[in-house]
């Protein structure tokens, strides 16, 4: 099994496990803190995950998980 290719927070980014599914291998993702926390942000409404490291934000969950499937394409 490889390193998780997205890692994300369900409690303060908004995604959770089951909005992947059909999207990643559960290898691929990996729950836990990804130092964006909606807490500090100005925009609580918005979707966010690291993919391949690096911290991609989304307005909405459906976008994020859009861009997701992208990168793991």
């Amino acid at each position: 099994m490889g390193k998780a290719r997205v890692r994300f927070c369900k409690k303060c980014s908004g995604v959770k496990p089951k909005d992947l599914k059909g999207v990643l291998e559960k290898g691929e993702w990996k729950e836990g803190c990804v130092h964006a926390c909606s807490k500090r942000r100005s925009d609580p409404g918005c979707a966010f995950a690291r993919i391949d490291g690096e911290l991609v934000v989304c307005s909405s969950k459906k976008k994020l998980v859009k861009r997701v499937r992208e990168a793991v394409a």
